[in-house]
């Protein structure tokens, strides 16, 4: 029941979001509407695969007050981590999406008038501007989610990170807040069309502060850092 609902439910909700998505930020041109719309969807695709999620917190709890916010680094293993993450991250954050998403029609039509970052990055110099244009929708009051190691794992080990992620916090002087999904590879296994449902534990962690305009060395250091500590809890949790 859980494949059947993922593979033909979803697609069917996800289209009647979109399309009311759609109307109401061609009406409205509020993001606030967009993060409703996409909470609601996120929370109603992981009840339809049967996805239970446990939040929880590594010292205090990460402030998402109107003057503070975030880069949020995440480990990437599954389709439905951005769900997990919309659904239960307490903030409104910008993805960066790959521009060619643009495509599908009425989702890829949602996704170009979302709050949202296209970025083509088969071409470094709109990857670059679309750095700084981040880092300027940071200045200006958001938080952005990234996924590190840039795409998603194949078997559940946490990959290579690129160093983007902390260029944006450097150029910007934003915090990065580290965050580990444990379990979403297992709601549905690369390469197969099965789908398991279970318990998913989302971990958020201090935020590690980042100085601005800072050197090359100092990025890769908290390229190392932040990795070292999605890690240390995908192992804690035994998901690595």
């Amino acid at each position: 029941m859980r494949t059947f609902n993922v593979f033909v439910l979803i697609p069917l909700v996800t289209v009647v979001y979109s399309i009311a998505v759609i109307t109401h930020m061609v009406v409205f041109r509020d993001p606030a509407v967009f993060y409703r719309y996409a909470r609601s969807w996120s929370r109603l695709l992981l009840r339809l695969a049967g996805v239970a999620v446990s939040v929880s917190y590594v010292g205090t709890r990460p402030s998402n007050a109107v003057t503070q916010r975030y880069i949020y680094a995440v480990n990437h293993a599954s389709l439905f981590d951005i769900p997990v993450l919309l659904a239960y991250l307490p903030d409104n954050v910008r993805i960066m999406y790959k521009r060619e998403l643009e495509r599908i029609p009425i989702f890829g039509w949602c996704l170009k008038l979302s709050p949202f970052i296209a970025v083509d990055r088969a071409n470094a110099r709109e990857a670059n501007d679309a750095i700084d244009q981040t880092a300027q929708n940071i200045r200006n009051g958001a938080s952005v989610l990234i996924f590190p190691e840039g795409t998603r794992s194949d078997d559940g080990e946490l990959g290579s990170f690129k160093r983007g992620f902390a260029t944006l916090a450097v150029r910007s002087g934003t915090s990065i807040c580290p965050v580990a999904l444990i379990g979403t590879s297992r709601i549905l296994p690369a390469r197969t069309k099965r789908v398991r449902g279970g318990t998913v534990r989302m971990v958020v962690m201090p935020p590690i502060a980042v100085q601005h305009n800072a050197d090359r060395a100092e990025e890769q250091r908290i390229v190392v850092d932040v990795r070292a500590a999605i890690l240390e809890q995908l192992v804690l949790h035994h998901d690595h």
